[in-house]
């Protein structure tokens, strides 16, 4: 008797642990950050302590609770023909999530090199975004980078943009962009035309890295306000 009561009172709390680590969330956000060649290890140092800094900060904190329950993911993106880095979901239900979503990307070493292929990128953060939390009622991705996909030649194992593209169309995602356009001038162009998508999309554009600190920050709160 006591056996049967303590095995329905288990099974009742795993259960609800399920139900809750598995509920909509109001907001799914994947952060698709280039990893790319064209990308130095001092840049890509830079922009993972200015996500940190981001996660750690008062005001996009304020915009998270503001906001409803919210989901965060990172991919970091480079060459199609090797595997993305993902910093898996963190529900930010509180300072502790944010904290260590912030600390996991901190420490994460670069495994991400090679061409520019924001189609695999973008197609790895749907991947996400299909999973856990496709029954978000908002549901975006937050793509970075500092050139066009690289078109030629086709790798075996790559997406192309306009394939992913379609793709998250048809899963009715957002997709904003943040263009560091500091050798290709029209970078910001590219990205309105060929990359972003939605009813809310937009394109924030830096000319340089040391505004990347301050644009993700900013870019953050406005999707999230």
């Amino acid at each position: 008797m006591h056996k049967a009561l303590l095995f329905a009172v288990v099974t009742l709390a795993a259960i609800v642990t399920s139900s809750r680590s598995h509920a909509c969330v109001d907001t799914a956000l994947v952060l698709a950050v280039d990893g790319s060649g064209s990308i130095s290890d001092e840049e890509y140092e830079f922009q993972k302590s200015a996500i940190v800094a981001a996660f750690r900060d008062r005001q996009v904190l304020s915009a998270i609770r503001a906001s409803g329950t919210v989901a965060v993911a990172a991919v970091f993106w480079g060459d199609g023909e090797f595997p993305a880095q993902i910093i898996d979901w963190a529900v930010m239900d509180g300072i502790k999530p944010s904290q260590k979503f912030a600390d996991e990307i901190e420490k994460s070493e670069r495994v991400v090199f090679g061409n520019t292929d924001i189609g695999d990128g973008l197609w790895v953060a749907l991947e996400l975004l299909s999973g856990s939390h496709a029954c978000a009622r908002r549901r975006i991705v937050d793509i970075s980078g500092d050139g066009m996909e690289t078109t030629r030649p086709r790798r075996r194992r790559s997406v192309s943009l306009l394939q992913a593209r379609q793709r998250a169309q048809e899963m009715g995602v957002t997709i904003n962009a943040l263009a560091i356009s500091d050798e290709e001038t029209d970078l910001a162009d590219y990205y309105n035309d060929r990359v972003i998508l939605g009813s809310e999309r937009f394109v924030m554009n830096i000319r340089k890295f040391e505004d990347f600190a301050r644009a993700i920050r900013l870019k953050l709160i406005r999707e999230l306000s």
